[in-house]
């Protein structure tokens, strides 16, 4: 499956472009955070999870070799609701590493910065714990957290069609050289940004409706997405892949980003109507 450097890169991808989606996100940092959350109480991520959940429910999945999560049910369950509030709360943006480099550096070399323009840092709003605020925050961390679930889906069915179309069946052969795959693709993406680590994120994350995100592994997963972004500048060239192609990562990058945004827009203007799979699971 896709791993926190190709979901903060679509992250990254989706928040870029002109789409209802992008749009409709005011709280990009509680997005940010949101797209990796699936994958935190799963316990392989981030350190020291006491008490781990399965991966069938953090992901609506079945137990399968190539788990489909079933985003549309966590839609309905999760999105759909908070949608209908209709929060309109203040705007949040996320950090980059560039900016966290920029701050330091003119801690650390004063003379060297003493003419350059100050870092502009957060706005008071990001910080806000008004209930409008929060509510905000609430659904685009949620959004955040289905736009995971798409990702999964459409990786996990694409690779299992691709390993059907050559005869393939899972197995610990084919898992270690698809993951391998998935490490290196990952690293060819360049990636920047970083969730700040606010009051306005953590009431929010305490509130996630699937499951409670406490402060201490909303800290302990920023650390992991900044450890992560720190050593993953995007590097085009890599070891020849062992079993997927350039032009499968390619081509399954741009529809995850592509359905995602597609997705949104329809249910939204549907939102009667229960959601139904965004792609055909096998």
């Amino acid at each position: 499956m896709p791993s926190w450097n190709i979901h903060i890169a679509q992250t990254e991808r989706l928040l870029g472009r002109t789409s209802a989606l992008a749009d409709s996100v005011r709280d990009r940092n509680a997005f940010l955070f949101g797209c990796v959350v699936p994958d935190i109480f799963v316990g392989y991520m981030v350190p020291g999870i006491a008490d781990p959940i399965p991966y069938r429910i953090t992901h609506f999945a079945k137990p399968e070799p190539i788990p489909k999560p079933r985003e549309h049910e966590f839609w309905d369950t999760y999105v759909a609701p908070l949608l209908k509030g209709a929060p309109a709360g203040e705007p949040a943006e996320a950090t980059s590493i560039v900016e966290e480099r920029e701050r330091l550096n003119r801690v650390h070399y004063p003379q060297r910065y003493r003419d350059a323009e100050p870092v502009v840092g957060p706005g008071a709003c990001e910080f806000s714990l008004a209930s409008e605020d929060v509510a905000q925050s609430l659904l685009d961390l949620t959004l955040g957290v289905w736009s995971h679930l798409v990702a999964d889906t459409v990786w996990n069915t694409r690779v299992n069609q691709y390993l059907e179309a050559r005869g393939g069946k899972p197995c610990e052969e084919f898992r270690i050289k698809k993951q391998g795959d998935f490490d290196w693709f990952g690293k060819t993406l360049g990636i920047v940004s970083i969730p700040r680590a606010t009051d306005r994120l953590y009431t929010a994350a305490t509130r996630f409706g699937q499951y409670p995100i406490h402060k201490e592994y909303v800290l302990k997963t920023i650390g992991v997405m900044h450890e992560i972004v720190r050593e993953n500048p995007g590097e085009p060239d890599h070891p020849p892949y062992r079993l997927l192609t350039e032009e499968f990562f390619d081509a399954t990058f741009t529809e995850v980003i592509e359905l995602t945004e597609a997705g949104f827009a329809a249910r939204v203007a549907a939102s009667d109507v229960p959601a139904v799979p965004l792609i055909a699971s096998c």
